[in-house]
């Protein structure tokens, strides 16, 4: 067999070193309590829907991040509105989870304390058992421990499988969008 070139071994080396070594490659962890916010608005008349978890886990295989967020643990301050959402809607029964999901390749991660990244990268939005593409909107700012990210991202509940919900007169429009809040910790 051939043996590889010291430059070439050296070159291998130091690519794999800086690979493993940068924070947004090490893995990440949530850390503190996130803050996630699905929007929505009624008809007629101008109705805001805020619906709001704190409840989130983090997922990184070195090369997707996936965020899942429990749909029981969503709250809109009225309860007999989160039961028709959890019930008739969202099903959670069958569909417990919203579920996220971002190639970390596609965000120029900062590596200095206090320099940020903003931008638009692609992901995956799965509700109601139905996955359909989505851009996320971020900005993610870097920490001593890791990064401080705000996104948000637009989705349509009827191209989810989701009815569209209606109540005494009241309609939801399909097109929603979600605001999340997060710190992210370096796991390596």
């Amino acid at each position: 067999m051939r043996s590889l070139s010291f430059s070439v071994l050296a070159s291998l080396v130091l690519l794999t070193g800086l690979t493993l070594s940068t924070p947004a490659w090490a893995g990440m962890t949530l850390s503190g309590a996130p803050k996630l916010s699905f929007f929505a608005q009624g008809s007629p008349g101008f109705l805001d829907i805020e619906g709001v978890t704190n409840t989130m886990q983090v997922a990184d295989d070195g090369t997707t991040i996936t965020f899942t967020v429990p749909m029981s643990t969503v709250s809109t301050g009225i309860g007999l509105r989160d039961d028709h959402m959890n019930d008739e809607f969202v099903e959670v029964a069958k569909f417990p989870n919203a579920v996220l999901s971002i190639k970390k390749a596609d965000i120029p991660w900062p590596v200095n304390v206090g320099e940020a990244a903003k931008g638009t990268a692609a992901g995956t939005f799965t509700i109601h058992g139905v996955t359909n593409t989505t851009q996320v909107t971020y900005t993610a700012k870097k920490s001593k421990t890791g990064y401080h990210v705000t996104a948000s991202f637009p989705f349509d509940i009827s191209q989810h499988g989701i009815s569209v919900p209606s109540y005494l007169g009241i309609t939801v429009a399909p097109a929603m969008h979600a605001e999340v809040t997060l710190d992210l910790a370096s796991a390596g």
